[in-house]
């Protein structure tokens, strides 16, 4: 099952003094509620994973790596 990864989330929301799901929520613009579920490991929406990369300057290849990809999904990259 795809999972983000969250201590990368949890070391760039520290280098801009967010601390708490509340405070990483309002950057990303996105409910508490859903960090808090996110953290728990519930699978993410591209729209949550994308505002999340886009709050805290995360690349969605290192936010969800491909080591979190589901068993038997070819996870391919093409130049």
């Amino acid at each position: 099952m795809l999972r983000l990864d969250t201590d990368l989330l949890k070391e760039r929301a520290a280098a801009k003094g967010d601390m708490t799901h509340e405070e990483i929520a309002r950057r990303a613009g996105i409910d508490r509620s859903t960090v808090t579920r996110l953290f728990a490991g519930t699978v993410p929406s591209l729209v949550n994973t994308t505002a999340l990369a886009w709050a805290y300057e995360i690349a969605l290849d290192d936010l969800v790596p491909k080591a979190n990809a589901p068993a038997g999904i070819k996870v391919e990259v093409s130049a």
